[in-house]
């Protein structure tokens, strides 16, 4: 029997290698337990253990700032401009605006909100997002053709790229993920997927890098799913440590995967996470607390100290006697030592390294909403200027989102035949179109997102500027409901269709 590992098998452990020469699976492992409150595993033992986590305070608030909310994607065509045909130049244009309504039906259906706020505190936790776009074609439609796009959040532990100092997934020889499932599962699709019943039996139980804990005897194996080009098109590749389970022709002309840094690391497609160096300061805010919760214990309460040669015993029972033994002065036998104090400028401290650490990191007191609100004014420009250290991991995830955007065209062009019916999000509802897939497959497909952030007081200035304008006389009722945000007014749409049907005017006041 012939025992050679798979190709990809060679290259996983290269790329396992590469992880642990940058210390990447134990600094994961760090950050996810800080992140999650374990803060004291193996120091201090002798301390008492307070948790004041101030770190996940950090990344929680980065996260919900950077949240996509209200999102747009608009899709391009680089080849519009030079389309020899006005005929063609609106057919395609109009095929861009489907793909901009499928785009909103998908965010909505697949809850892509969720699955992006995962991505974001993967990359916060551990430096990298990763999206993966599949097809999973057990999917009923409701037409009579199956299979559905499905996206999903990787950690990225398990991506592995073929230059791991370009962190450009588009410009890659070839794109890895790895994955756990049961032995039992591999062997099945093996088999479906007409691979001899001997080279099947080869996928065995392993123990993989052990990164995540599993149950004794859960019989699972490691998968390695390959992605690489032949003639421009993705060939799709999955295998285990022996066997190549199936390998097909994709059609696609993108890698199916997106990667988002917190922050770029120079040299290595892997980023940095905010938790990396808010560990040493998260430390001393514990050991800190903890001092000085033992010097309270210690000293809090006074002691009573006495000549053991002349009192044999002391007793704190109340209004017992206590037998002094020879001559003299029985206060001079006994004193009692106070309490202790605590410099005041030690808790000053403890408290200027939590402000300290959160204005850093643009947590501040305004951004947080620990601030009271007298001036609504002054309190907005301050949280927009903490949002500015935010705005370039803001603009890179806003990137990976667009990049998704751009694989969901890719994968519709491959995936769906010409007679599927396509399912769009207009202002009507869900209405169902027939685009032209054939022809969008032959061009040069960008999408863009843009969204708002997750922000009350940006909710609060859009309200109010409305309000002026509306008050101004530049713009009507009606627009001003529209561009409302949503949940400002409930019945929102009704309103508007009174307006609408009635032509007339809704009192806003």
């Amino acid at each position: 029997m012939n025992d050679s590992i798979t190709p990809a098998w060679s290259l996983y452990e290269s790329g396992l290698e590469y992880n642990r020469k940058i210390n990447l699976y134990e600094t994961n492992r760090k950050n996810e337990r800080f992140y999650r409150g374990e803060q004291w595993d193996g120091y201090d033992r002798d301390l008492p253990h307070p948790v004041f986590n101030v770190t996940r305070r950090i990344v929680d608030y980065l996260v919900g700032a950077i949240s996509p909310q209200n999102i747009t994607i608009r899709y391009t065509d680089e080849k519009l401009p030079y389309l020899d045909s006005s005929a063609l130049q609106k057919n395609v244009s109009d095929g861009l605006r489907l793909l901009e309504q499928y785009a909103a039906y998908r965010w909505k259906t697949d809850y892509m909100g969720e699955i992006a706020n995962r991505a974001l505190l993967n990359a916060a936790v551990s430096g990298d997002g990763v999206f993966y776009c599949w097809w999973d074609s057990s999917v009923n439609s409701g037409q009579p053709f199956s299979g559905e796009i499905r996206t999903d959040v990787v950690d990225g532990a398990n991506l592995f790229l073929c230059d791991v100092n370009n962190p450009d997934i588009q410009s890659q020889d070839y794109i890895m993920l790895s994955g756990r499932a049961p032995v039992i599962d591999l062997r099945r699709e093996a088999l479906e997927a007409g691979v001899e019943e001997a080279m099947a039996e080869k996928i065995q139980p392993d123990d993989g890098d052990l990164s995540i804990p599993e149950r004794e005897g859960s019989d699972k194996a490691t998968y390695l799913i390959r992605f690489f080009r032949e003639n421009g098109k993705v060939v799709f590749e999955k295998s285990t440590h022996y066997c190549v389970i199936r390998r097909a022709m994709t059609g696609l002309r993108y890698y199916p995967v997106v990667l988002f840094n917190w922050l770029p690391r120079k040299g290595s497609y892997h980023g940095s996470s905010p938790i990396t160096e808010l560990i040493p300061n998260q430390k001393y805010l514990n050991s800190a607390y903890a001092l000085v919760m033992k010097h309270m214990n210690d000293t809090a309460f006074s002691k009573v100290v006495y000549d053991k040669s002349r009192i044999p015993e002391w007793s704190n029972e109340v209004g017992e006697a206590i037998a002094a033994v020879g001559g003299g002065t029985v206060a001079d036998a006994v004193s009692v030592v106070g309490v202790g104090q605590l410099e005041p400028g030690y808790l000053d401290l403890i408290n200027n390294v939590v402000n300290t650490t959160k204005n850093l990191m643009g947590a501040t007191d305004s951004a947080l909403g620990d601030e009271r609100a007298n001036n609504t004014s002054a309190i907005l420009a301050l949280r927009e200027a903490s949002m500015v250290a935010l705005r370039q991991v803001s603009a890179r995830f806003s990137r990976a989102l667009g990049e998704v955007a751009t694989i969901w065209a890719d994968m519709l062009c491959a995936y769906f035949p010409a007679e599927r019916l396509l399912p769009v999000e207009t202002e009507a509802g869900v209405i169902a179109c027939r685009p032209d897939y054939r022809l969008l497959s032959e061009e040069i497909l960008r999408a863009h997102a843009t969204y708002s952030d997750n922000s009350t007081f940006s909710i609060s200035a859009t309200v109010a500027l409305l309000g002026n304008l509306l008050s101004g006389g530049h713009i009507s009722a009606q627009q001003y409901l529209q561009a409302l945000p949503d949940g400002c007014i409930p019945e929102r749409a009704a309103l508007i269709s009174e307006l609408n049907t009635e032509g007339g005017e809704v009192d806003l006041e």
